[in-house]
C-alpha cells in the first residue's frame, strides 16, 4: 500500500469515526424555527420530512423534481467540551438530503459540493452516503456569502444545484 493510499484510508476512517457520532447527537434539534429558501424551480409538491435530518436546515430547492434539503452542522459546537478530540480544520459539516420525485429517499447515488468563499477562493468537497444523505466537511470561516454547487449522480440522472449563503459575524 502506498504511503498516499494509506493518508485517503486513515483520513475516510478518522471522518467516519468522528462524523456518524456527531450526527447521530443533533437527531433532537428542532427545524421548525428555521426557513428554508424554496426554489422556483421545476415545482414538486414533495414534502420533505426534516425530522431525522442532522443540522440546521439551510436552503431547500428543486431540481428536475427532485427535493434537495441542505443541513449545516457546525463542527466547533459540536467539538466543543469534547475531551481528546483532534482539532478540525473545517468548520462545518454539510448534508444534502434528496428525494427522488416519487417521494423516495437517494441516498445510494453520489454527492459533491463545490464552495466558492467570500474571497473568490474554491472549496471542493466529495460527500459521503450518511444518515439517509451526503455529508462533507466545508470550511465557512470568513462572515461573508458563499456560493455553493452541488452535483448529485443517481444511476443515469445528474443533477446540479446553486445557491448562495451568507455567514454572519459570531
Amino acid at each position: 500500500m502506498t504511503s498516499q493510499t494509506k493518508i485517503i484510508t486513515i483520513a475516510l476512517a478518522f471522518l467516519v469515526t468522528t462524523a456518524l457520532p456527531l450526527l447521530a447527537m443533533d437527531k433532537g434539534h428542532d427545524h421548525s424555527a428555521h426557513k428554508a429558501e424554496k426554489s422556483m424551480d421545476h415545482g414538486s409538491d414533495n414534502e420533505m420530512d426534516h425530522s431525522g435530518h442532522s443540522g440546521m436546515l439551510i436552503h431547500e430547492s428543486t431540481v428536475k423534481g427532485y427535493t434537495f434539503a441542505y443541513h449545516l452542522i457546525d463542527m466547533k459546537k459540536k467539538m466543543k467540551g469534547m475531551k481528546d478530540m483532534p482539532e478540525m480544520k473545517a468548520t462545518h459539516h454539510l448534508m444534502l438530503y434528496v428525494q427522488s420525485p416519487g417521494g423516495h429517499v437517494v441516498d445510494k447515488g453520489m454527492a459533491g459540493y463545490m464552495v466558492k468563499t467570500p474571497g473568490g477562493s474554491m472549496q471542493k468537497a466529495m460527500a459521503m452516503a450518511m444518515g439517509g444523505g451526503y455529508g462533507a466537511d466545508v470550511t465557512l470561516s470568513t462572515p461573508g456569502e458563499y456560493l455553493i454547487k452541488a452535483k448529485v449522480v443517481d444511476g443515469d440522472t445528474k443533477l446540479m444545484d446553486v445557491f448562495k449563503y451568507k455567514v454572519e459575524n459570531h
